[in-house]
């Protein structure tokens, strides 16, 4: 194993390499390659950055009543009024994909994440890199792209210039995050030593949302979670992400997701193995 700065080359099943990726605001990172007819693909609701990157044509991503047609894109925080972004995922089109902290996302591309929302920008007009780094995964067999790409990104962030990011906002958003939006402003405003107003303030200055959007995009991904681990039914679902009842939870997928708790579900049943549950 060899050690330049944060950037790891590991080939002993890539743990290290996995571990100093995670250190460094790199969560999961997915190589896949759709199989079949074309389908939609949503994204679940995230309180991290994404980069995307297709080895084939061009990928389809629709945003807020627009479609765009992107080799690589990186996307940012969800917004209030639109929903997840949707991907039309199509075969042969194999794709590569790593969310991103906000302070990563920041540091890579030298923007504020207020600046970059959910439904994202070509990557070549932030990363100048991207292109290459396209490249570089066609050319690795399937099973080496996703430690290519944690290797890729540790380089360019260990390379990258420091950046100012607003602590208290970063703090509060990961708050929000381990608590999956459990929490209130009063008592998040009192964990970074904040008033209630102040942290509004300094979370839309720095992120673009507030606090209870945050916490609100977070219970919904908790729910996502818990349905996918395999929950018996989504009233059980809603109870155990923090909403009030099943109701809550139906009005929260149509709002930030445009669709039901059970037609994602059936959308995502391949990915799923089929696992359906119960409505009450």
């Amino acid at each position: 194993m060899a050690r330049s700065g944060s950037a790891v080359r590991c080939d002993n099943g890539g743990v290290e390499l996995r571990q100093a990726a995670r250190a460094a605001g790199i969560g999961v990172v997915a190589a896949s390659e759709h199989v079949g007819p074309p389908r939609l693909h949503r994204a679940l609701p995230a309180l991290r950055g994404r980069l995307v990157v297709s080895l084939g044509a061009p990928m389809e991503v629709r945003y807020d009543g627009q479609v765009r047609h992107l080799q690589a894109v990186v996307a940012g925080l969800m917004r209030p009024g639109a929903a997840t972004p949707e991907l039309v995922l199509r075969p042969h089109q194999p794709t590569v994909y790593a969310d991103l902290s906000p302070s990563a996302l920041h540091r890579l591309t030298s923007v504020p994440p207020r600046d970059v929302d959910a439904g994202g920008v070509g990557a070549d007009v932030l990363l100048p890199w991207a292109h290459r780094l396209g490249e570089e995964l066609a050319a690795r067999p399937a099973d080496g792209r996703e430690a290519l790409m944690r290797e890729r990104l540790l380089r360019h962030l260990d390379r990258a210039d420091r950046v100012e990011v607003c602590r208290d906002a970063h703090a509060a958003l990961r708050i929000i995050g381990a608590c999956e939006g459990r929490i209130s402003v009063e008592e998040l405003a009192r964990q970074v030593h904040l008033s209630p107003r102040r942290l509004r303030q300094v979370m839309h200055g720095a992120l673009g949302i507030g606090p209870k959007f945050a916490s609100r995009v977070a219970r919904l991904a908790a729910a996502a979670d818990r349905a996918r681990a395999g929950a018996d039914s989504w009233a059980r679902v809603a109870a155990e992400s923090g909403h009030h009842d099943q109701s809550h939870l139906v009005r929260d997928f149509r709002d930030l997701m445009r669709t039901t708790p059970t037609g994602w579900l059936a959308e995502e049943g391949r990915n799923l193995q089929g696992r359906r549950l119960r409505s009450a």
